[in-house]
């Protein structure tokens, strides 16, 4: 029987997933929240994969580790990079495609398969799948660095407390090294740089648990008021905007001082929605397809642009095929809602349909989709 601790935990942290991944997808359509919410919503995820890092199942064995995440993003990035891949040429001919975007021979499409093995699909429908191979790679070296810091040796010869401060002081090393990498247009392969980048988030995820298990009661709105105010002034007197894809993170140290308050104002929220079983069960339901509609989202966007850029108002292809999306401005809304909603109701749907298949009960209520 699961306890109602581990129950509410996993809650807890869908909720913070569902917060993370709107904030991203409005990032991708509200032109005026952007330079704010590029502040923390991927480094968000990391810290969640921090908080769930449990070093005493593979804590020493981090090519394990490598192994489980594989197994647990592989395949279905391999699902949606090979239906964007096929599917190349019809998005061409809908208009959904970037305008000057080349159609697939049979060759170039079984290379782009062939390269989306490693991680290097370059489907634009698809162009948010790069977060995929970064958090796994992120996580794989940060369970690296906590094996380390349990060798024997430093078991031997140092305190028991020193593994925590060995794995946060190689976080914190390796997050200069990859600000330092940044700072100097160094570009490394699968995006080495930001994986050392984030390692503090996950860092700081795995010592809220490590030292303070009860955060909870430190969630306050006052507080998350104030990290909220400090984000928006900080961001609008610095003209900052951060955005890691393109390594734009400040001076270093204001993308971790503003990543962190953001983080805070989402666990803030995450804390509230789950008093309400209806808001507090969408969004737990978004963060547990999180994967699908970070995979997802931009093609919702492109299909919304199809249906009111070319039959509704009639504008040509040179419009509504812009992207990631064409008509922000007055459809920005409807991008949020559809871009979160639409996938996760699709992977909901399919899940339940596996399970009612294997089960035999073709029947679902209302409590499997809003718990508690």
């Amino acid at each position: 029987m699961i306890q109602k601790s581990a129950v509410s935990r996993s809650i807890f942290w869908d909720l913070v997933r569902g917060i993370g991944i709107l904030s991203i997808v409005m990032g991708h359509c509200c032109g005026p929240v952007v330079p704010y919410v590029y502040s923390y919503h991927l480094a968000i995820f990391f810290f969640i994969s921090g908080y769930l890092f449990h070093e005493h199942k593979y804590g020493d064995d981090p090519f394990g580790f490598l192994a489980a995440k594989l197994k647990s993003s592989w395949p279905k990035y391999m699902i949606y990079a090979a239906i964007f891949i096929l599917l190349h040429n019809f998005f061409i001919r809908l208009g959904i495609n970037p305008s000057g975007t080349l159609p697939y021979s049979r060759t170039e499409a079984l290379t782009a398969l062939g390269n989306s093995v490693t991680f290097q699909c370059v489907e634009v429908m698809g162009g948010a799948m790069w977060f995929i191979p970064l958090w796994v790679l992120s996580c794989t070296l940060f369970c690296g660095i906590s094996w380390f810091s349990r060798l024997p040796f430093f078991q031997k010869y140092l305190p028991s407390s020193a593994a925590l401060w060995i794995t946060s002081g190689l976080s914190i090393l390796a997050g200069i090294s990859g600000a330092c990498f940044i700072f100097r247009r160094v570009w490394l392969s699968y995006v080495l740089h930001l994986v050392l980048l984030l390692q503090p988030f996950l860092a700081g995820g795995w010592l809220l648990r490590k030292l303070l298990p009860s955060f909870s009661s430190y969630l306050r709105w006052y507080a998350a008021l104030a990290c909220f105010l400090i984000l928006i002034l900080w961001i609008r007197l610095g003209d900052l905007h951060i955005d890691l894809s393109l390594g734009r993170i400040g001076n270093g140290w204001e993308f971790y001082l503003l990543a962190f308050l953001g983080i805070y104002c989402c666990l803030w929220a995450a804390k509230k929605l789950k008093k309400s079983r209806l808001a507090g069960g969408l969004f737990a339901l978004l963060g547990r397809y999180s994967f699908d509609i970070m995979c997802l989202h931009f093609l919702v966007f492109k299909v919304l642009d199809l249906i009111y850029g070319r039959f509704f108002i009639g504008d040509p292809i040179e419009v509504y095929s812009a992207f990631p999306q064409a008509y922000g401005t007055s459809l920005w809304p409807f991008y949020a809602a559809a871009g979160v909603l639409l996938p996760a109701a699709g992977k909901y749907a399919i899940d339940r349909l596996i399970i009612s298949r294997k089960s035999g009960n073709y029947g679902s209520s209302a409590r499997d989709l809003f718990p508690g």
